[in-house]
């Protein structure tokens, strides 16, 4: 499934998450705080640019698509909350910058995030606004050296944490989708604030905010793309490629709830033999498994189109929706494997399982995945 580059880079993420990430995991959900550390080390040893050429300071990697779900996938196994954060910065947070922003752009906002130095964020949800991008409200004013924001902003990711933003806003109401467009926003700018950081039941570790935008002036330079009515087409381009990522998301944590649920069941002792022993708990991890392949198989053949150039519209959208829906199949199957013991905060399935919650809602829910699929059918 994999060549052997791709194998190579598993080998040595797994090996990070291992020895850094899971034996912090627990801590990292219970304080429910950003990973600076972490975050900062992963980035210097690369791989937060894994999914961009060396030209603009990535990893250069003949394979980005798959090497970048597959860091999705082994991160999300150790933390899905510290997975989450990794995934925006070098995905959702980074692409629109990389694919339509210039070299001035690339110098002050790309490169340091590719290092690390910088934290992105990807700001399109309002709190009257989610699925239905036509009626978004933050306006971007066409002004004298630039447009000036106004509006709010409601569930992004590293919203408390950001040091710029890619913020969608409409420049004409009346064009509906025609008249979004894309404006990077530097956090430190007079009118942007935060309005609360937001408590979630869900990946306690990625920083989730409400944004206020009060007369924000954005220079002309921010803004990404020809202003010609393509800011929603490149929005929509980059969350489509992040569902592929958002796929890997679950599978890792599905592999996670999946592994110490198979532990569980052969170390845990009922009626004088371990209770894998019992035909209802081997049908279950044989369920489990077969779930988890097909996720994996079936999101990596995105990915492996995304890497050739292919069309990926229908093919991300089914990949969130199988792994997404099936892996949250597979942590409750996990949970039940554990019993009581499973519902107490000492064991992490109870973590697996609310952080399962997370690749059904985010980046769109699974019915709207369903949407985007039969359009694509012509329906």
């Amino acid at each position: 499934m994999l060549d052997q580059d791709a194998q190579e880079f598993r080998r040595h993420i797994a090996r990070w998450v291992d020895e850094r990430l899971v034996p912090q995991a627990e801590s990292l959900d219970r304080k429910g705080e950003f990973p600076h550390e972490l975050f900062h080390e992963l980035a210097s040893l690369g791989y937060l640019g894994a999914l961009y050429p060396e030209s603009i300071g990535g990893s250069g990697l003949a394979n980005p698509y798959t090497c970048f779900a597959v860091l999705c996938e082994e991160l999300s196994r150790g933390s899905m909350g510290f997975a989450a954060g990794v995934c925006m910065q070098g995905s959702t947070a980074t692409y629109t910058l990389y694919e339509w922003g210039d070299k001035a752009l690339h110098e002050r906002f790309l490169l340091p995030a590719l290092r690390g130095e910088r934290i992105g964020a990807f700001a399109i949800t309002e709190p009257n606004s989610g699925s239905d991008a036509a009626s978004l409200r933050t306006r971007a004013t066409n002004v004298e050296g630039g447009y000036v924001i106004n509006g709010s902003k409601i569930f992004t990711t590293h919203g408390t944490v950001a040091d710029f933003i890619t913020v969608v806003a409409t420049t004409d109401p009346a064009r509906g989708l025609k008249g979004l467009e894309l404006f990077v926003v530097d956090t430190k700018t007079k009118g942007f604030s935060v309005g609360r950081k937001l408590d979630k039941f869900t990946i306690h570790c990625s920083d989730t905010a409400e944004l206020v935008f009060d007369n924000v002036f954005v220079p002309e330079e921010c803004r990404l793309g020809d202003g010609e009515g393509g800011g929603f087409l490149n929005a929509y381009k980059s969350l489509t490629v992040d569902r592929v990522f958002t796929a890997a998301l679950a599978v890792g944590n599905g592999q996670a709830a999946y592994d110490a649920a198979l532990r569980y069941a052969k170390e845990r002792v009922q009626f004088g033999q371990p209770i894998g022993k019992f035909q209802a708990v081997q049908f279950k991890l044989v369920d489990m498994l077969a779930v988890l392949e097909q996720a994996r198989l079936y999101t990596y053949y995105v990915a492996g189109r995304a890497d050739r150039g292919e069309p990926i519209t229908t093919e991300a959208a089914l990949a969130k929706l199988v792994a997404a829906d099936g892996c949250n199949d597979v942590c409750q199957k996990a949970l039940n494997i554990f019993g009581g013991y499973g519902l107490m905060n000492e064991y992490p399935m109870q973590r697996f399982l609310r952080d399962s919650y997370f690749p059904i809602i985010g980046g769109g829910t699974s019915d709207i995945m369903r949407l985007i699929v039969a359009r694509q059918l012509g329906l």
